[in-house]
Order: structure tokens, then C-alpha cells, then sequence
């Protein structure tokens, strides 16, 4: 009963490693036909370039959305009473 545990668990095994390996060569091969098409995307999206207006509304919102979260956390902590740690 044992010996039979053991092969049934030994073929469970091969069959997981063959798919494996199967799923692997499938990623290489699509990434092989697939390349063409994402050099295109590539240059695609390297190309175009955010402009400096841009990256200054972007760092003006992450310092209004640092402040709301501040003020969010000080007035949940002012609501409990005291901080407490877990």
C-alpha cells in the first residue's frame, strides 16, 4: 500500500514538472514571436515625454494628498483618544 502511495505521488510530481516545463517553453516561444510587437509599444511610449508643467501639478498633488492623509490620521487618533499600538 505503501509502494503505491509512493509511485501514485511520484507520477503526481512528473506530471506537475512536465507542465511546468511545458508552460515555460510556451512563455519563450510567445516571447519570441511577441517581440517584434513590443519594440513598437516600446518606442511608443519613450517617445512621448510628460512636460515640466506636468510634473509640477503631479508633486503639488502628492503634498496636498500628504496633508489630507496627515490631518485624516490626527483626527482619528484625536477621536480614539490616544494612539494605540497593536
Amino acid at each position: 500500500m505503501i509502494i503505491q502511495g509512493l509511485k501514485l505521488t511520484l507520477l503526481g510530481m512528473m506530471v506537475v514538472f512536465s507542465f511546468l516545463i511545458l508552460l515555460l517553453i510556451i512563455i519563450h516561444l510567445s516571447a519570441k514571436l511577441l517581440k517584434p510587437f513590443t519594440k513598437k509599444e516600446a518606442s511608443a511610449l519613450t517617445s512621448h515625454k510628460p512636460s515640466r508643467a506636468r510634473e509640477k501639478k503631479t508633486t503639488d498633488d502628492n503634498l496636498k494628498l500628504t496633508a489630507i492623509i496627515s490631518a485624516a490620521i490626527s483626527a482619528h487618533r484625536s477621536r480614539i483618544g490616544r494612539y494605540r499600538s497593536p
